[in-house]
């Protein structure tokens, strides 16, 4: 049995591609992912952070960023998470974020193990980065990793509608019944 190789593309060649494409690619080490729609709990979720984050970040020197902001993680790796937050946001060309100090991810059954290892891992590399949350579109649940000084992480968890999920140092809180407001779940 023979495969076939896989397609390499160059960092020139993706961008390429990117700029006259309606779909979105992440760029992994010369490989591209296309980046798939999202479901309506999905949407919602994404939404309710993003929202809730930029109307309290209106009179700081952070900003925060949707779906089509692309993450520069190294010269290989260059990522769309659902949410950024960066302050005073640095870009390389016109489109690539270079200092998120948050991130979110809204997991899916296709993508949760990857955004809970591997792109947890490669987002590690990015100086800025200090939180990283990553939320159900399944149940209410959503898991925040903090990096403290020392380059540790810690982990907390929030089950509860009446949680508050706190950001100090960006001076923002997200409501879990704000981000799971109108979310549908699956009966069991």
């Amino acid at each position: 049995m023979s495969t076939s190789p896989v397609k390499k593309y160059s960092l020139s060649e993706y961008f390429e591609i990117e700029k006259n494409s309606d779909i979105r690619y992440e760029y992994s080490y010369g490989q591209i992912f296309a980046m798939v729609g999202s479901s309506r709990n999905h949407s919602r979720i994404t939404g309710a952070i993003y929202t809730s984050l930029y109307t309290q970040l209106l009179s700081s020197s952070c900003e925060s960023f949707m779906t089509d902001t692309r993450i520069r993680v190294n010269d290989d790796l260059y990522y769309y998470p659902d949410v950024a937050v960066a302050c005073t946001a640095e870009f390389q060309r016109i489109d690539n974020l270079l200092n998120p100090i948050l991130i979110v991810e809204v997991l899916s059954n296709s993508t949760a193990r990857f955004d809970q290892d591997a792109k947890f891992r490669d987002y590690q590399q990015i100086q800025s980065f200090r939180y990283y949350l990553l939320v159900s579109q399944y149940e209410v649940n959503a898991t925040l990793l903090i990096r403290d000084e020392s380059n540790n992480w810690t982990i907390q968890v929030y089950t509860d509608l009446n949680d508050v999920i706190d950001f100090a140092p960006i001076n923002c809180r997200l409501l879990m019944r704000d981000i799971y407001f109108r979310v549908e779940f699956e009966p069991s």
